[in-house]
């Protein structure tokens, strides 16, 4: 995990903005998922490897969910870059986990001294069950992933006969692609985890952000904090100061966003207009006075569709 992902690990350790994203995710936003059924779990692995070495991972997001259909331990890797063998990662820390849960139920039988024959060997009974594992790479690239979405794409086939396939496990992948997903597919999540995504697919496309988030009136004043860190909009902050309660206007951050943002760049080229001196300078700075121009002409445009 590097820093850039930050605010969004920071953001969905709350349990309420887990639950939120679990539930957008995995029933469609149907309600299924509530902060009350989720609890904390070791976000660090450690299993021994050999007879004198270990193997120490660390997932982005670890949590437990109970009361839903299953219980569940779903953890959620960030990525911004696409890595080209996340099957073997992603299994890599899945078995750990699965490894840790049986070696935590070996330790309680060898406590209780409640096991006899194969079952002692083994450390397990035939009644003992894992909790089942779901993982999620949340991607937050600008390019689509094009990596592997399951094992299979990773293995050479070439030359394995058909009739051994069947014989081969493959590893499938659960990726959110948030900047190349629908927005109709993102609508489907709760508000604040919808407008934080939709931030990040369109940070650099103002107008199609607006459109985007016409129908989503106000978010908590943590998700505008989130949004401000992880897309680098620190004037958000500005707007959450000025708002009362504990919701901020999506309207007014829009509004201030693309009007500063925009007359702050015509500034900077007028200002480069006056500074610079040659010909070649010149000619470029004349393209960013044009530039500017355009964008003054969007800004007035966007502020009359939101005065409507």
């Amino acid at each position: 995990m590097g820093r850039k992902e930050h605010p969004l690990v920071s953001y969905y350790q709350k349990n309420q903005n887990f639950a939120e994203l679990m539930d957008g995710w995995l029933f469609h936003g149907e309600g299924c998922v509530s902060p009350d059924q989720i609890t904390n779990q070791d976000r660090r692995f450690l299993a021994k490897s050999g007879r004198k070495g270990y193997r120490e991972r660390y997932r982005d997001l670890y949590k437990k969910v109970e009361g839903v259909t299953l219980h569940l331990l779903i953890s959620v890797e960030h990525q911004q870059h696409v890595h080209y063998a996340m099957p073997v990662r992603m299994m890599d820390y899945d078995s750990i986990a699965y490894m840790t849960q049986q070696a935590e139920i070996a330790d309680r039988h060898e406590a209780a001294g409640d096991l006899t024959g194969d079952e002692r060997l083994s450390g397990f009974s035939k009644e003992d069950r894992l909790l089942p594992i779901i993982s999620l790479v949340l991607y937050c690239g600008a390019e689509p992933w094009d990596g592997a979405k399951s094992l299979y794409e990773l293995l050479e086939f070439g030359r394995v006969p058909e009739v051994l396939r069947g014989y081969i496990a493959d590893y499938p992948l659960h990726i959110l692609d948030v900047c190349h997903t629908a927005d109709e597919r993102l609508m489907e999540f709760p508000t604040d985890v919808c407008a934080i995504f939709l931030f990040i697919k369109y940070k650099n496309d103002p107008e199609n952000l607006m459109k985007s988030l016409s129908k989503i009136r106000e978010v908590r004043r943590s998700t505008c904090d989130a949004i401000a860190d992880y897309v680098g909009e620190r004037r958000l902050k500005y707007v959450r100061k000025t708002e009362e309660g504990g919701k901020v206007k999506m309207c007014k951050a829009i509004d201030l966003l693309i009007a500063d943002g925009e007359k702050r760049g015509i500034k900077i080229g007028e200002k480069r207009g006056i500074e610079i001196g040659t010909a070649r300078e010149r000619k470029n700075t004349e393209k960013e006075r044009r530039r500017a121009e355009m964008a003054e002409a969007r800004v007035r445009e966007l502020e009359r569709m939101l005065n409507r």
